[in-house]
């Protein structure tokens, strides 16, 4: 495994005055563009395009760097992590001309009807993009590219625990051709995260990773007033209930593979997996069964030469195996894997896809998001007990997966059940539907990105409001000094009056008269401007 070099500290606080300073020099010179905005989209567009040319470039050298790491399936690479990136860039230089665009806001109210107002969104200034060692290219190189299409600095802090991936992003980003001070890179563990995230020049976060660092994150953040977006984890359950009909077996075996490559990508370390399985008694053994034989077929053979996605880490590797030989669940691993064991000695940490069956809510695998490719499968009878038993235990899911035929029943498990997003009938995919906002909820993160999401995130919207001189003909009442006349004046030119009765019944006649009141008033209100 290459080694990382971490940057040095002083060297870290340099960065961080050039991210800053950088930003502020290039707001001043765009200033003077005789079209600001044209000049600004123009040259956001030509970084994200270096950026996606450099990705391009350097795809083979990304993807062995990813094996190198913790034997990253060269397809999972591809389909999970570049194309999807490719995709995200292509879509922010696509659409950033429309992103950009100010929107005209429409208020008919008298005071602000005949002015003009409009809602911009402008860049936060120097921002810190801290990724995870679970999707190294995708969740790190993503919110860059949100970043720089917004109009900020980035400072980027890639994983040290997949060192040959950031060795590669930084080395790319290097020869990309950014600008001096655009895009940085800061390599590091937690003392060199730390003194990111206590910096006072930031002017925004963006963490992907565990609760309990984002935790962290957030709290060093408040102490400076910096606003931060965490995307976090969160055990994420997936039903399959009562009302899902098993008899059309073919329905069933795809399910149940959409369930796994939920479970089992990227050996289970994703954020959005599928991390426990909640099937009704009714139809418990039948999916059992099924499960089981579907898991042979998905992995035929299993050894060292398959591409297989291993685990970060050996401390990571160390608590899945824990957890999983603490489980009172009855365990199955693919026939093929029975015999496998993984060369711990050469840095390959490799937990075979295993389903734990017959778990009970105490269960070991039941503490905490597992992160890991196993898949608890438990059996209930009551849905609103699970789902008590669900919000006790594991309130706010990143994501919840139903599968389920009765829409009622599916509207119930939503209704009951906060989370961040959710799937139908599927499993992960969701995180990759452009321009739809992906993001946790409570302990499972806040903020969003995804498209034009990833835009919002990394940009203030600005309300900026033009009022007419003359207007004043009009306003002239809230000048002091004040008189009955003019209180008289203000209550019928600017306050709304409802089109309801105390009864909360709706009354179409008030309706209409709601939209004459304030031009009487204004008309009012000029007319009797002569005498004030």
């Amino acid at each position: 495994m290459r080694e990382l070099h971490y940057t040095p500290l002083d060297l870290i606080d340099t960065k961080l005055a050039v991210s800053s300073e950088t930003f502020f020099e290039r707001q001043k010179e765009l200033s003077q563009a005789k079209n600001i905005r044209k000049t600004d989209l123009q040259f956001r567009s030509k970084q994200l395009k270096k950026l996606y040319y450099a990705i391009k470039k350097n795809e083979k050298n990304l993807i062995d760097a990813m094996y190198e790491d913790y034997h990253r399936a060269p397809q999972e690479s591809m389909q999970l992590e570049l194309i999807p990136l490719y995709n995200d860039i292509l879509n922010m230089i696509k659409n950033l001309s429309k992103w950009m665009k100010p929107k005209r806001i429409c208020d008919m109210s008298p005071t602000y009807m005949l002015g003009k107002t409009y809602v911009e969104k402008i860049a936060m200034g120097s921002t810190l993009v801290i990724s995870p060692c679970n999707f190294p290219v995708l969740l790190a190189l993503t919110p860059v590219a949100n970043a720089i299409a917004a109009g900020n600095t980035v400072i980027l802090k890639p994983s040290e625990m997949t060192p040959a991936t950031a060795i590669e992003m930084e080395r790319l980003i290097e020869e990309a051709g950014f600008p001096h001070g655009l895009l940085q890179v800061v390599q590091g563990a937690i003392p060199e995260t730390t003194q990111l995230i206590r910096s006072k020049t930031l002017n925004m976060i963006f963490y992907t990773g565990s609760p309990n660092v984002g935790s962290i994150v957030a709290q060093e953040a408040a102490k400076n007033l910096i606003p931060c977006v965490l995307e976090l984890g969160g055990k994420s359950p997936a039903f399959m209930t009562q009302k899902f009909n098993i008899k059309n077996n073919s329905k069933l075996r795809t399910a149940i593979k959409r369930i796994f490559f939920g479970a089992f990508s990227n050996g289970g370390q994703i954020c959005v997996t599928p991390d426990y399985l909640m099937v009704h008694e009714s139809i418990y053994d039948k999916v059992l069964e099924q499960a089981k034989i579907v898991l042979d077929e998905m992995y035929p053979t299993f050894n060292s030469d398959l591409d297989y996605t291993y685990v970060v880490g050996e401390r990571a590797y160390n608590a899945i195996r824990k957890k999983v030989e603490a489980s009172n669940g009855e365990k199955y691993i693919p026939e093929s894997a029975k015999g496998f064991v993984t060369d711990v000695d050469k840095g390959l940490y490799c937990v075979p896809p295993t389903l734990i069956s017959d778990c009970s809510w105490d269960d070991s695998l039941m503490e905490e998001e597992n992160f890991g490719a196993v898949l608890p499968i438990y059996k209930y009878s009551d849905l609103d007990e699970t789902l008590d038993m669900i919000i006790k235990k594991n309130d706010q899911p990143l994501v919840q997966y139903i599968f389920s035929d009765s829409e009622h029943e599916r509207q119930h498990i939503l209704t009951r059940l906060r989370s961040g997003d959710c799937i139908i009938g599927d499993t992960i995919i969701h995180v990759a539907i452009q321009d739809a906002p992906f993001g946790g909820i409570g302990k499972s993160g806040y903020g969003n990105y995804g498209g034009i999401y990833g835009f919002d995130a990394f940009t203030h919207e600005r309300t900026v409001f033009k009022q007419p001189y003359w207007m004043d003909k009009m306003l002239f009442m809230r000048y002091p000094p004040y008189n009955k006349t003019k209180l008289k004046l203000v209550e019928t030119a600017t306050e709304q009056q409802p089109w309801f009765d105390e009864n909360g019944n709706t009354h179409w006649y008030r309706n209409k008269l709601l939209y004459l009141f304030p031009v009487v008033g204004v008309a009012v209100a000029a007319a009797c401007n002569q005498y004030t």
